[in-house]
């Protein structure tokens, strides 16, 4: 059924194998591409047009996760099948590769004559695929023409009915003069015509996305802390499963159903003064938790990424006037040149490399974090990993006041 040679893309750090895989493809009659690791790989994913790729899981650097998650999220890449192959004899792992979108596994050392099969299968099923993408195209193609003839016909007949209700509209703003007065009929015509809607569209979009950094913080106090992280660590946890991450438990100070101390006095029990309003959540309570939840699920998704099949690490340190939140990667660490621009939208001059490059989230969440009157930094642990220091403002209490 496949009628041209294909382009396989080899990725393995360990040159015997490559060698006696690129045999095999050859043998089959098909063109092979080698790469010796992760990033070698992203650069002749951009260079070649691939057909296929057989990957190693176990590779320094960039390993197989990163290289397969990066060919799953890039639009013009994931329809490329890839074949995973590896020497670890580990179901979990297996699963976790087709969860994140690979087309087959197989584990060293393997029969040739197997891999020759699961190629072929996966090589037919890319060129039906293909297939009817391209058919899809070209109906996508004939559909957007009718619609541009349609657009092009109902916008001529919108025009022509605007005109016929600015006439109508005339008519009646002329009836107006007569009866109501020339000066009042007038000033209401000016008043009409110069204002223009989208202004008042615009006025309700900033009220809508503007956040009161003056406005007083009560949604984080610990306990909101505590939730905002929970909240952020579920919203992760199938991601993290899925690039074999542990995320670890949250801190002791925050680990707990009573966060604020019960001090015992004879047989009775005094609770600490607390505000009567501290667990009411009003409006703008509830929308700076969510803005929270949002920037925090996004650092440490990033944390996950960096992880590299390791675990993520929090800590806590209730201060009088914020409240210092890390989080902790155990894995790859930022390059010192690329520290300063970690949470910067790239431009034109910004070098950006595939795998590596946080995406746009990390500055989303530090320009809500700012907003919120609070900072968040990020830095190497040695060769460790990295940390996210974020410091949230903290509304402190104090009970004489109440």
């Amino acid at each position: 059924m496949i009628q041209n040679p294909a382009n396989i893309l080899i990725v393995d750090d360990i040159e015997d194998n490559r060698i006696v895989l690129s045999r095999l493809v050859k043998r089959l009659g098909h063109t092979f591409i080698l790469a010796e690791d992760g990033l070698i790989a992203f650069e002749k994913l951009k260079e070649h047009q691939v057909d296929l790729v057989l990957l190693d899981i176990m590779m320094p650097n960039v390993d197989g996760y990163e290289v397969l998650s990066h060919i799953e999220d890039t639009v013009s890449l994931r329809h490329i099948p890839v074949i995973m192959i590896t020497a670890l004899d580990d179901v979990d792992s297996a699963v976790n590769c087709i969860k994140m979108g690979a087309q087959d596994y197989l584990t060293k050392p393997f029969k040739p004559i197997l891999l020759r099969a699961k190629i072929t299968s996966c090589l037919e099923k890319k060129f039906w695929h293909d297939k009817e993408e391209d058919y899809r195209r070209q109906i996508e193609e004939a559909k957007s023409q009718l619609e541009k003839q349609v657009q092009e016909k109902t916008r001529e007949l919108a025009e022509t009915n605007e005109k016929l209700e600015m006439l109508v509209k005339a008519k009646g703003e002329a009836l107006k003069l007569i009866y109501y007065g020339f000066h009042n009929s007038i000033q209401d015509l000016f008043k009409k015509t110069v204002k223009n809607p989208l202004d008042e569209v615009n006025d309700l979009f900033k009220q809508s996305t503007k956040i009161d950094s003056n406005t007083v913080m009560r949604a984080f106090e610990i306990k909101s802390v505590q939730e905002i992280l929970k909240n952020a660590i579920n919203l992760n946890k199938e991601f993290a499963d899925s690039r074999n991450v542990k995320i670890g438990p949250l801190p002791k100070n925050l680990d707990s159903e009573m966060l604020e101390p019960i001090t015992i006095v004879g047989d009775d029990i005094e609770l600490p003064i607390v505000p009567a309003n501290l667990n009411v959540d009003d409006e703008n309570t509830l929308k700076q938790k969510e803005f929270c939840t949002n920037a925090l699920t996004d650092i440490l998704k990033i944390a996950v990424k960096f992880s590299s099949g390791n675990f993520v690490e929090f800590s806590c340190e209730p201060l009088k006037d914020e409240i210092v939140v890390g989080i902790h990667a155990t894995g790859r660490i930022i390059p010192e040149e690329e520290l300063p621009d970690f949470f910067a939208i790239p431009t034109l001059e910004h070098k950006v490399i595939p795998g590596r490059y946080p995406g746009t989230a990390a500055a989303n969440a530090k320009h809500i974090i700012t907003l919120l009157g609070g900072s968040v930094n990020v830095e190497n642990r040695d060769s460790d990993g990295i940390s996210f220091t974020i410091k949230l403002k903290r509304d402190s209490f104090k009970n004489e006041d109440f």
